[in-house]
Parts: C-alpha cells; structure tokens; sequence
C-alpha cells in the first residue's frame, strides 16, 4: 500500500494574493511534530512567497528545530496552560493586522485554541492532529476531560488533517469529527536533506554496532520494553536513545537491574540524529501510539531497517504486515513488525537483525519502501487546502 491523499482534497482552487497564513504550535523544541512542522513551513516557503505567513509559538521555550530564515516568528508566554495560551493569543489576535485568514495548526493544545478562537475572530481553522488520538490518551489521569474537549472541539474545525488512515477513523468513529472534513496527508519527508545531514561527522562518540532508539523518555514511547527485550539477547550491540523526558531515571534504573548498564547508552537529544540513524544496525520503536511514524520513515530513508510495535496507527501501514512473533517474517515486509508490550516477539526481531545477512536485507527493503513518502504530494496536498480555505469569504 503505498501512501494516500484523502479525496478531500481539491486540486482545482488557486491561492488569492496578499493572503495572511498563520502556522500555530505549542513551540519548537524537539519533537516530531515540531520537526515536521519545521519541514513544511521550509517546503512552502517559495510557493507562499506572495503571501503574509508567520509562525506562532504558544510556549517561549528554547528553538531546537531550523527554520526558513525569513520567516516571521511571533512567541507567546502560554508556559504549557490551556488557559493561558487562550489568553496570549487571543491578545495578540485582538488586533486586525494580526489576524490570519487561515490558521494551520499542530498538537492538540494549539488545535483547541486555533478552533475557539475562530469563532470569535472568523479565520479559518485547520488543525492537524499528529497521533492516535484514543491510544495517546488511554490511561492518562485528565483522559475523560480531554476527551470531552476533542469532542466538544475538533468537530468545529474548518478541516481537520490525518496524518495516517488509522487517526483518521479514530477522530471519526470516536470523536464526532465528519469524515468530509477529514483529510489524510502525512509528513513531507525531504530525502536528500536528510542525506545531507547524515553525511555530517555524530554529535557524540559511538560505538562500532548499535541499535538506536529514538524519542522523548515518557511512558507513550515504551523504551522499558525495548531495554526488556535487549537484555534477553546478550549477543546483541548496545543500544543508543536519543532523546530525553521525565521517565530517563526510571530507565537507567531498569537498565542497571538488568544487568545491561554498560550496553545502553542514554545520548540526550541532539539537533542533528541523523548521523546516528544512518550508521545505526537498526530502529527499534516499541511505542504504544503513534500518528505518523516521522522517525521510522526517516531511517527507512537513510537505509536504516527498522522495527516497531503493531501500535496504532501508522507502523502497520508504512511497513505493509501484520504483527508476527518471530520468524519466518513476511517475505514482502518493509521491516520487522511486532505486537505491542510483547517483549519476547521484540527480543526475537532483534536478534533477526544481528545477522548481517538480515541486516543488509531489510536496509534495501527500508530504502526501496521510503520512496513512496516523497515530498512533493504532501506540499501540494497542503497547498490545495490553503487555497479552498482562503478564498472562502
């Protein structure tokens, strides 16, 4: 299956002049959707040369993600409140040269006030929701009050973008968002820019065989049960995690009950990973939800294999299989493809990727299959959209 574009989007409508497009998110550290985000305001940037565009940034947070150098940068004091980014950019909108005529935004924080505040001063809103909606939520304390908030929100967006079938149909069966109004465009992935930024010397020394983990340390990415997992296979190389969060002391303890202290490696986030990624044996993401699987494309781009858990949604469809236990692994999968929190199944993938033979296999079948997440659909996807919600009086 190769990536799809929802029929929602209409190829037919152009961009009127002198526009005024807002992009709006919670800040621009290091995470995924930031690293998308970043991504596409650089791809649109000479296709929205005849418009107004600016960045709003919710939180004043240190900038990890490189940016068009033009582009206007607007910061906002929301220090992570809901109610307090209401606030802040409901101020900074009160004035009339300040308002968008559409506003595109990430993250659900920045989504929610993107849709409230386009009742009060009219601009359309166009909300991009970046993971499975219903598994980021599962077992978090205030799940039943954001859920409500979803709801009670998403539905009144302008339209509303998927980042993947499966948060597609969550946001429609489970939250009441109409499926006319739902599009399904992934992340532009830029291939030879991320080649680029491999061919630069690591950040940090490494060791001569690794696997790598990549992501923030919270309890969404699982790392637990990839340490779980790596020490069941005491042949295997270390692991490397970039990346860092609340739950790195919980892990570094884990590790070292383990026994596998000297075979993990906590590396911190770093700007530029893709150093690492490419020289990596393997990915492994043992994640209970995702969106869009931004970093198991990146490595697949980078002739990285990678191996995941059957978590919704996204690793199913971008590595084309079922979860399976061990091998025999499907001879037409893109990579080794797993069930959540089965840490055997995910011991068994990894030591399939300690053989060379193996290894080499699944990083040409990684490469091949990344070609169908190119760039060039994704920004004309996002351009059909601007257009149809800009015109609209």
């Amino acid at each position: 299956m190769t990536p799809q574009l929802s029929a929602n989007i209409r190829p037919d409508d152009t961009l009127a002049l002198g526009q005024r497009i807002s992009f709006l998110i919670n800040s621009m550290e290091g995470g995924g959707a930031e690293r998308a985000m970043a991504n596409l305001l650089s791809h649109l940037q000479s296709a929205l040369a005849e418009q107004t565009v600016e960045l709003i940034l919710l939180d004043d947070l240190p900038r990890k993600q490189d940016l068009p150098e033009n582009l206007r940068i607007v910061t906002l004091d929301g220090r992570g409140k809901m109610g307090r980014s209401l606030s802040e950019l409901r101020r900074y909108w009160t004035s009339p040269d300040n308002r968008p005529d559409v506003c595109v935004s990430y993250l659900a924080r920045a989504n929610v006030v993107n849709v409230w505040l386009a009742r009060r001063f009219g601009h359309r809103a166009l909300i991009s929701e970046r993971v499975h909606t219903s598994s980021h939520l599962a077992g978090a304390r205030a799940a039943p009050l954001l859920k409500f908030i979803t709801r009670r929100t998403y539905p009144r967006a302008d339209h509303v973008i998927a980042v993947s079938g499966g948060v597609s149909e969550d946001l429609s069966e489970n939250y009441g968002v109409s499926p006319d109004i739902i599009s399904v465009i992934g992340n532009p992935i830029d291939s030879d820019r991320l080649q680029a930024l491999a061919a630069e010397p690591p950040a940090l020394s490494l060791p001569n065989d690794y696997f790598l983990g990549v992501g923030r340390l919270v309890a969404n990415k699982n790392f637990a049960l990839t340490l779980d997992a790596l020490a069941t296979v005491p042949n295997a190389p270390s692991l490397v995690i970039l990346g860092h969060g609340p739950e790195e002391g919980a892990l570094r303890a884990q590790a070292e009950r383990l026994g596998i202290t000297a075979r993990v490696i906590f590396a911190g986030f770093i700007e530029n990973p893709y150093p690492v990624m490419a020289k990596a044996r393997a990915l492994v993401s043992a994640s209970r939800a995702e969106g869009f699987p931004n970093t198991l494309i990146e490595a697949m781009t980078l002739g990285c294999p990678v191996i995941a858990t059957d978590c919704p949604s996204g690793p199913a469809e971008v590595l084309e299989m079922t979860a399976e236990k061990g091998p025999p692994w499907p001879a037409s999968a893109h990579g080794l493809l797993v069930a959540m929190e089965d840490d055997t199944a995910l011991a068994s993938a990894i030591k399939t990727l300690c053989d060379d033979t193996a290894q080499q296999d699944y990083a040409a079948r990684a490469a091949k299959r990344a070609a169908d997440f190119g760039h060039d659909a994704v920004i004309a996807a996002y351009m059909n959209l601007l257009s149809r919600y800009a015109a609209h009086d």
